[in-house]
């Protein structure tokens, strides 16, 4: 969160429900500094394995189809965020060094990216790096790429949510 609080402002624990009425805790809202664009953020331990990462993956996908409804952030009211990013990203370690879930993990990250689920990982350089599927949406050294505001806010119906899927986009 430190880190992430040089590029954006953020809420913690916004509430927000479920197309069924279900209630959420989202662990956090960032709007970057730069643009005003909103992301959710869900916060876990600092590592995590293959049943973590798919419950944590289902959580922010829960969160990704909700609307939010805190009044800390009026501007929100009703809205999908754009992407619900995960924290920390998950490799495919195992506590067993011979063995890797690489590929299991980049196909939850794939299936997550269909309903705008990113995941942020720290480079071996420390910078974070937010991932939308399999490429960088931003970089805390450079910030967004040219494919974010597409990957983020371009067309894509998916479930319930088809016609109702974002409201403003900056």
């Amino acid at each position: 969160m430190e880190k992430l609080s040089e590029y954006f402002s953020i809420v913690e624990e916004v509430t927000a429900e479920g197309p069924e009425g279900d209630k959420f805790l989202i662990d956090a809202l960032c709007q970057c500094r730069d643009t005003g664009w909103y992301i959710g953020l869900e916060i876990k331990r600092s590592h995590l394995y293959k049943s973590e990462f798919s419950k944590a993956m289902r959580q922010a996908i829960h969160y990704r189809l909700s609307r939010i409804n805190d009044k800390r952030v009026p501007e929100l009211e009703a809205q999908q965020l754009p992407t619900v990013a995960l924290f920390p990203d998950w490799m495919g370690k195992h506590d067993e060094d011979d063995v890797s879930y690489a590929q299991e993990a980049e196909g939850m990250r794939l299936v997550g990216a269909q309903i705008r689920v990113s995941t942020f990982r720290e480079n071996n350089l420390g910078n974070l790096v937010l991932i939308g599927g399999q490429g960088a949406i931003w970089y805390s050294e450079t910030g967004w790429t040219g494919n974010a505001k597409g990957w983020l806010f371009g067309k894509r119906g998916f479930a319930s949510t088809r016609r109702k899927d974002f409201g403003k986009t900056s």
